[in-house]
């Protein structure tokens, strides 16, 4: 993390950076574990990082991620073999042997919206044909359900994140694994997306999509112990002269070579308007996604009320 061009001089610092801003707890990611140490060994691997981010960290709560692919984006193991004997549930095994009472749970770090579907993006990277989709999909729901109870067993929480993209309101409501898998979370924070897509994706399809989480998708969780919120999005697009991954930059062979910060700026506050034009008391607790420079979350918070 990055503040006012510099960076921390210490992990207290930002402990303290991010503290200053209102946030009382953070997630430790990895791009879905493709920026995790792998050697194969789940206990080993998991441990690793616990001792790292015990070893650290001390002052502010925390979910540390289940990294679910590894460098090429391969899969760490198959959730359809059952979770018992899975890397998984030794990475959490590896985890769990180092005490930290900052640990607050974990981060099931897949974060597409299609899982527990037929549709898994995962299914094509494991080769599963389509007579064998409905299988898996059973199977996959009882690996999460399973992994769920093992670390609620712990005493710990399992977060998700899961990503949205452009899709419709309706169409998560009957296509997504969004409603089949939340009532294993103790935390689902749907990403809407929106900040990152072109024009197609309108405000009136942002406010339509933060209607379904706010007052439909928690009446379908068979959990009263789930707490369904949103993750409101920005990154450094919204900085003067800068670039990010907002709807309004242009790429060119993956650069980024220009940005209208401030249609960025007002796409980052649509999120805040459309939550005020539904609900303005929903989703008292909220993850962020902002980037790695804090002067975004202090720029957008000036600019957007609610934010």
């Amino acid at each position: 993390m990055t503040l006012e061009g510099r960076g921390p001089t210490s992990y207290y610092e930002v402990v303290q950076w991010f503290k200053d801003r209102g946030f009382d707890r953070v997630v430790f990611l990895g791009g879905e574990g493709k920026r995790i140490n792998y050697t194969g060994d789940g206990y080993e691997d998991g441990r690793y990082l616990a001792l790292w981010i015990m070893s650290h960290v001390d002052s502010i709560k925390y979910y540390i991620t289940i990294p679910f692919s590894y460098g090429n984006g391969e899969l760490r193991d198959d959730p359809s073999k059952g979770f018992a004997n899975s890397y998984w549930k030794k990475w959490i095994d590896g985890v769990l042997s180092v005490f930290d009472s900052n640990r607050l749970g974990f981060y099931w770090s897949y974060e597409s919206c299609l899982q527990a579907t037929t549709d898994d993006p995962a299914l094509k990277v494991l080769g599963i044909n389509d007579n064998q989709k409905e299988q898996y999909k059973e199977a996959y729901i009882q690996f999460i359900e399973d992994m769920s109870n093992y670390i609620h067993d712990h005493v710990q929480e399992l977060i998700w994140i899961p990503a949205t993209g452009t899709r419709s309101a309706e169409y998560l409501k009957n296509n997504s694994g969004i409603p089949v898998i939340s009532e294993h979370f103790d935390y689902v924070f749907v990403q809407p997306n929106y900040y990152q897509y072109n024009s197609t994706y309108t405000y009136e399809k942002l406010v339509e999509k933060i209607r379904w989480i706010c007052e439909d998708l928690p009446g379908n969780i068979n959990n009263p112990n789930t707490t369904i919120s949103i993750e409101m999005e920005a990154d450094s697009a919204v900085l003067l002269g800068q670039c990010g991954h907002c709807a309004s930059c242009r790429y060119e062979n993956n650069h980024c070579v220009w940005c209208d910060n401030e249609k960025c700026l007002e796409r980052a506050c649509d999120y805040s308007r459309a939550i005020m034009e539904v609900n303005p008391s929903a989703f008292p607790t909220r993850a962020y996604y902002f980037g790695t420079d804090l002067r975004v979350i202090d720029g957008v918070r000036e600019k957007c009320q609610g934010w």
